[in-house]
């Protein structure tokens, strides 16, 4: 390793000398806009600041609002096939999975917290489906790869995931596109824009999706409909404020999952008895011994999903002489109802969050200063209550928790320049955090328990209830350090240190039920480069990351009877790998781009806890029987960390035909390459993806001034049947796995007034 990362470094020195070249971000160079003279910059607000990305000293990709329109981005999933670190899946419900270079969590109940935080316009969203119904009139997306401690209100372990709405300008507009398209899609999306005078304005934009779903028996379809609304008010020219609400709806049936190996030669093929994936009760797959009698019968319940999303904020700025007051009050409601068989037996939820945050953030505003400064403190407050009914066929469980998060948090970073073009970067955070749990959990009997210790015992269903409990309180210090040198009048280096934390949390049991915090510290150098005259642009980055106790959710043993999903602090793992971006302008109507990223990540340390109670253990670890329990404990150390292919290469050509009268052609084509990886941490046959190669094409007609476009898209050109996350069956040891979409295609019509 020592080796790769000497080499890599050198080659990082290499590209940003000044006899080299220059460029932009993965995700906005993947489809740029219309040509213009050479590569054209991107403004991000990744340090809390107004920065070209180009000079921003930070990991961190940027897509752009054509890229995400172009790309057909309507739900979180859908950024998966633009940034090569990140990967995000529908995790059952409206829940989405969000990994960034491996590091991530299994959103398998509403315990779960997100190591990847994801920000509305600088509001905090913490539901797994709170971020549904948000890709649409965005300015952009912004990507930060690796912990943010030091400048983020909420503590994340792997990176953020920033959602920036095209905020209310000062003139009339009226934009939106209408996209058709196979498995009968349609979707309307529309914004409206209205001056006030003196500078005030107001937005008001929405977006209303239909389309069936891509599994047979209707699964994993697409029935949302979402508005957002932002007055923008100028008081005088040092004060204004932004206020914003939005709301998101997502129904229809919602993702659905099936067995892997495949049970039908059709992939999508449903899970329910609509589908010849059905899981049914009396087909023999592979047990030992042949049928299993004890599981249910072929699902024919017909699962949905309603989750609502409501969210309201205000961000309010004030001008000092020399620096900036940003406050940003905001609260948001999530609820997520929910019927689906991802586990592979019936899932049933419902789920409310109430959360209430408080964001404060002082700022220098003189940028020739040598020092450059930002203060800021957090506060966050959330309640959440949710019932969860879980039906193995051979057991059951019920849980009903009542949890209180509050999180109060101060933060500061410096930059100071040391000389013209050479700077230092210092930041520091503190983090109080206190949780509470309580509720219920039931379950069935466990051996030799009797139905004196239950509190209650419900003889309707059998079920022993037991009471939830729990208080956990951490307190922690997250930090930063780095250096970044002007190389050349378009090259930047940097290199940077930083820590980050994820705060530990309860699971459904009786104590034992708590799990402990997750760390991570992640190095990083980094070249960023413009060349040419700015027609070459080559960015280069190095990454080390050490991830320790990292929180594994699984099936496994609780108290006082029983097992269900818990979670445990697992291991270590090291991560480490490369990524370079290149974008090359060779002459004004061509664009060729190339993402490419290495990442080697293993886990040096990792055990966990795995149930018995219905059939041996569902994993190709190495495992050691706990005495007095049905359990064992599972030994994984020097295995791949999930969702972490070697190599992922995201290529386009995008070529400009300009015609008569102003008018245009915009022509590209894209693919994506990935090695092949694993999806879960039992290391089950069925739960590796092979490698896969995946292109896509759009064909766009441009009108003089932009007025109207016509296109025609087509995505997975090659209909590569790809998996994107997989629970493993508590009883057949087979993961059930869900499929990203296949081959697609359509048109959109679009207009800009």
């Amino acid at each position: 390793m020592t080796k790769y990362l000497l080499w890599s470094a050198a080659a990082c020195a290499l590209a940003s000398s000044p006899s080299l070249a220059q460029a932009q971000d993965a995700g906005a160079a993947t489809t740029p806009e219309a040509p213009q003279t050479g590569i054209g910059d991107i403004v991000v607000t990744a340090q809390r600041r107004s920065e070209n990305l180009q000079r921003v000293a930070v990991a961190v990709s940027a897509v752009n609002a054509a890229s995400l329109v172009n790309a057909g981005v309507s739900q979180p999933q859908d950024l998966s096939k633009l940034v090569p670190a990140l990967k995000l899946a529908a995790s059952g419900g409206a829940g989405t999975q969000v990994t960034v270079r491996g590091v991530g969590n299994f959103a398998g109940n509403a315990y779960a917290e997100p190591a990847v935080a994801v920000n509305l316009d600088g509001v905090y969203i913490a539901r797994s489906a709170g971020a549904d119904g948000l890709f649409y009139d965005l300015d952009r997306v912004e990507v930060l790869k690796g912990p943010q401690g030091t400048l983020y209100g909420r503590n994340a372990t792997a990176g953020a995931l920033n959602i920036i709405a095209h905020k209310p300008d000062d003139a009339y507009e009226a934009s939106g596109n209408v996209t058709v398209g196979n498995y009968n899609l349609w979707r309307g999306e529309l914004a409206l824009n209205a001056p006030l005078g003196g500078g005030s304005a107001f937005r008001v934009a929405g977006q209303i999706t239909r389309r069936d779903g891509y599994f047979s028996d209707g699964y994993n379809d697409d029935r949302s409909e979402a508005v957002r609304a932002q007055l923008k008010l100028v008081a005088s020219d040092r004060f204004h404020v932004l206020i914003a609400s939005d709301y998101a709806h997502q129904g229809g049936k919602g993702p659905g999952a099936v067995f892997s190996p495949f049970l039908s030669s059709n992939a999508y093929a449903g899970p329910t008895a609509d589908g010849s994936n059905a899981l049914l009760r009396n087909v023999s797959l592979g047990i030992t011994g042949g049928q299993n009698p004890n599981l249910l019968p072929a699902f024919t319940d017909k699962g949905y999903v309603n989750a609502n999303n409501v969210g309201v904020s205000a961000t309010a700025e004030y001008a000092f002489n020399n620096a900036t007051l940003t406050v940003i009050p905001a609260y948001r409601d999530s609820s997520n109802d929910y019927l689906q068989y991802n586990p592979g037996f019936p899932l049933q939820v419902s789920e409310n969050a109430k959360t209430t945050s408080l964001e404060a953030r002082l700022a220098s505003s003189n940028k020739t200063a040598r020092l450059q400064w930002l203060l800021g403190g957090f506060f966050y407050n959330e309640d959440l209550h949710f019932n969860l009914f879980a039906n193995q066929g051979v057991s059951f469980s019920y849980t009903n928790p009542l949890l209180n998060t509050r999180s109060y948090a101060a933060f500061g970073q410096l930059t100071f320049a040391l000389a013209d073009g050479l700077r230092l970067t210092g930041g520091l955070r503190y983090t109080h955090e206190h949780k509470t749990q309580a509720g219920n959990h039931g379950s069935p009997l466990g051996a030799g328990q009797s139905t004196s210790t239950c509190a209650p015992y419900d003889a309707t269903t059998g079920a022993c209830y037991a009471a939830l409990s729990g208080d956990l309180t951490a307190n922690r210090v997250t930090w930063k350090g780095g250096v970044e040198y002007d190389a050349g009048p378009q090259s930047l280096l940097y290199a940077n240190v930083g820590t980050g934390f994820k705060a530990g949390g309860f699971f459904g049991s009786q104590p034992p039920n708590t799990y402990k915090p997750e760390t991570l510290t992640a190095y990083t150098i980094g070249s960023k480069n413009r060349f040419f005259g700015n027609t070459l642009q080559v960015n280069a980055e190095l990454f080390y990351w050490d991830y320790r106790n990292k929180q594994v959710t699984h099936l496994g043993p609780i108290q006082p009877a029983g097992f269900d999903l818990i979670t445990e602090n697992a291991g270590k793992a090291e991560i480490y790998g490369s990524e370079v971006e290149i974008t090359w302008q060779p002459a004004p109507s061509d664009t060729l781009s190339a993402d490419v990223q290495y990442l080697h990540s293993r886990y040096k340390e990792f055990t966990y806890t795995q149930s018995t109670a219905n059939g041996p253990a569902q994993t190709s670890c190495p495992t050691t029987a706990i005495a007095g329990q049905a359990a064992v404990q599972v030994n994984c150390a020097g295995r791949t960390v999930p969702l972490s292919p070697t190599w992922t290469v995201n290529l386009s050509y995008r070529h400009t035909f300009d015609l008569a009268g102003g008018s245009r052609i915009d022509a590209q084509v894209g693919t994506r390459i990935e090695s092949g990886y694993w999806l879960g941490e039992e290391y089950v046959s069925g739960q590796y993806q092979d490698a896969t190669t995946v292109s896509n094409a759009t064909l766009t007609w441009h009108a003089a001034g932009d007025r109207f476009s016509v296109s025609g898209f087509v995505d997975n050109i090659e209909d590569r049947v790809i998996k994107s996350m997989s629970f493993v069956h508590p009883v057949l040891g087979l993961p059930v796995v869900g499929l990203r979409p296949p081959r697609t295609f359509g048109a959109r019509l679009g207009f800009n007034f």
